[in-house]
């Protein structure tokens, strides 16, 4: 390998492609009022110069507070004044540098795998193809959802997040006592594992940026080894050279080793090129000292897998997609489900709301989290105990606040399932197979029974500092499922679906044990003691062998007081916080928000989804909240 990079490095060659291009671009425009806009826009490439990934083409035009879309070109040069093209929303274009179309042609519903390209998702009218000498006539009208991103994330006010510049320059230079909860201590945070790139030591390929402003379209590359991990951030050092710099290690500038010159053999739009310091002081003999560094320092490392770019490409690939309907237990009314949509999807994390369309009441959307209006966000990962697959209300005889037809049709559903049928959803639905759970043990299920207590984080608070004394109510349909709720007068009222393999359940005896606060039961009188309550209860605890395994010490071991982390606030899930961990309690960790009270500190199972590692956001371009007090 190292050969055929000396001979890369030494060799720039600048080729030109004779094809001719067509291109259209698509303005969209969207607001709150369901109108839905698109001017179409074409021009032809002659330039010679083809454009080697999404962003390059993007960067043609723009249109300030708009989003751009392209398109897939349908047909070819049938006039002097252009080509012929399909205006549906279901083909996406993909340029490559030997001038390769791409086509990924999706049923309307199924916008996946756009390679990053801004795509919109909508109800599309049928309308015949248009050529060139149309360009000028009304935008075509469509039924509105939203114009959102699949892939490339990129765009989510970056501008307005926090950034861990500071702490990571302390970390860098010892000068505080910095640490990182490591990636692989998380439970799955990201749709890709990327657990085995993220050591010190590894080799890559990068973007080096020393030639930014003396370069006229060519991108300059050299090769760096990781120094330190912070969550998904690394320290890189270039190779041969004393350089460093921090960067999110799934940053579009990492690639594995020789990816230039494997994807551009020619060298038309990449090169390589050590940093300006030492290409200057080695420019009289830079061959030996190109093929010193990599026999020294690259050959026999570890280095990044040569499916890192195709595994990056599908980083932000989701099996949802904006617009699909499912059924969200209601915050304020833990007693009633009902429906709710996918507004927006970063990653594994989805934006569902209730809007009027869907609900049979009139939505308060100042008072109702859930509820859409102009300024509302309710985001949740995928495997959140809130959400549940068309037709789960209908199937466990759950209350349903939902429109005549809706009912209807997950009755039906329903009736489908209980007769060993396979049942019939929309297209817009989100089924049992899309929210999975992993498998019960029929065995041990045998041994849950009704009235069973337990210790419960509650996730339906207004803080979660304590755990709080609960049993089982009774069983769902749905395998693994049951209604638990917190003993007290007011248990029913109060009471919830969750299945069995949670984040919230602990045994009897998990708060003593791990030195954390147990609430007494609503009026309860005296000294709690777990063996009393239970002889008095003529209850029995939930056996041990039902909650989820231990994790292994190891795993335990990577969660430390004082290491560093993002944090979804399980108060206002919008919201993710850099955060500290201020205490460890067997697998639950106390987070405290950085700059914020300790009053405001949260308990997390450390399989919580809503703990992710310091570099996630940055990642999935969502916006990383500051530290209350900026002095911190």
């Amino acid at each position: 390998m190292c050969k055929i990079l000396i001979v890369v490095l030494l060799l720039l060659v600048f080729s030109t492609c004779s094809a001719t291009r067509f291109l259209f671009g698509i303005e969209a425009k969207c607001d709150y009022d369901k109108v839905f806009e698109m001017v179409v826009s074409h021009w032809d490439d002659d330039s010679f110069l083809w454009f080697h990934n999404d962003d390059q083409i993007a960067d043609r035009e723009s249109f300030s507070g708009y989003k751009k879309l392209f398109f897939y070109q349908k047909g070819r040069d049938v006039t002097e004044s252009g080509a012929e093209f399909e205006l549906y929303a279901r083909y996406y274009h993909n340029c490559t540098s030997d001038g390769r179309h791409v086509k990924y042609k999706h049923d309307l519903w199924d916008t996946k795998k756009a390679h990053g390209l801004e795509y919109v998702d909508i109800r599309m009218s049928p309308s015949p193809a248009a050529t060139t000498s149309s360009f000028s006539t009304q935008p075509q009208k469509t039924d509105y959802l939203k114009v959102v991103r699949c892939g490339k994330a990129k765009e989510k006010r970056l501008g307005s997040s926090y950034s861990w510049e500071t702490h990571l320059r302390a970390f860098e230079d010892g000068s505080k006592s910095e640490k990182y909860i490591p990636v692989e201590a998380f439970n799955t945070n990201t749709n890709i594992d990327f657990n085995d790139i993220l050591k010190e030591g590894l080799i890559f390929e990068c973007i080096n940026h020393d030639y930014d402003k003396v370069t006229d379209g060519v991108q300059c590359r050299w090769f760096a080894r990781v120094d330190k991990v912070a969550g998904y951030r690394v320290l890189g050092q270039f190779i041969a050279s004393e350089k460093k710099f921090w960067t999110n290690m799934l940053t579009e500038e990492i690639h594995n080793m020789a990816n230039a010159a494997l994807k551009d053999p020619k060298m038309k739009a990449v090169t390589y090129v050590p940093p300006f310091q030492v290409a200057k002081e080695y420019e009289n003999d830079m061959e030996n000292f190109i093929r010193n560094a990599l026999e020294c320092e690259v050959y026999g490392q570890n280095t990044l897998n040569d499916d890192h770019d195709e595994k990056l490409n599908r980083l932000h690939d989701s099996r949802f997609h904006v617009g699909q309907r499912l059924e969200l237990l209601n915050y304020a009314n833990s007693l009633e489900i009902r429906v709710a949509r996918i507004q927006e999807i970063t990653g594994r994390r989805l934006s569902v709301l209730v809007s009027d369309d869907d609900s049979p009441v009139p939505l308060d959307g100042e008072s109702d989290r859930q509820a859409q209006s102009n300024e509302s966000q309710y985001w949740i990962d995928e495997a959140s105990f809130f959400i549940f697959p068309v037709g789960f209300a209908a199937v466990n005889g759950y209350k349903l606040s939902a429109k005549k037809d809706y009912i209807e049709h997950t009755k039906r559903i329903a009736a489908d399932l209980k007769a060993g049928k396979t049942p019939k959803f929309s297209k817009e639905d989100v089924t049992f197979d899309d929210l999975p759970h992993e498998k019960v043990d029929e065995e041990a299920w045998k041994q849950v029974k009704v009235g069973q207590k337990f210790e419960l984080i509650d996730p339906l608070a207004q803080q979660f500092k304590l755990l709080h004394v609960a049993s089982i109510i009774s069983f769902c349909e749905t395998d693994g499922y049951m209604i638990v709720g917190m003993d007290g007068p007011d248990q029913l009222d109060e009471s919830f679906p969750i299945h069995i393999n949670n984040t919230f359940m602990f045994p009897v005896g998990y708060a003593e044990k791990n030195g954390l606060e147990l609430a007494d039961p609503d009026q309860f009188e005296g000294t709690f003691k777990w063996d009393e309550y239970l002889e008095k209860e003529n209850a029995e605890k939930m056996p041990l062998e039902l909650f989820r395994t231990e994790p292994a010490e190891e795993r335990l071991n990577m969660f430390q007081v004082g290491m560093r982390l993002e944090a979804a606030d399980m108060c206002e899930n919008q919201f993710i916080c850099p955060a500290t961990i201020k205490g460890v309690h067997g697998r639950i960790i106390n987070v405290n928000f950085d700059g914020w009270d300790e009053e405001f500190d949260e308990l997390y199972d450390i399989d919580s989804h809503d703990i992710l590692p310091v570099g996630w956001c940055e990642l999935h371009g969502y916006s990383l909240q500051p530290p209350k007090r900026q002095n911190y």
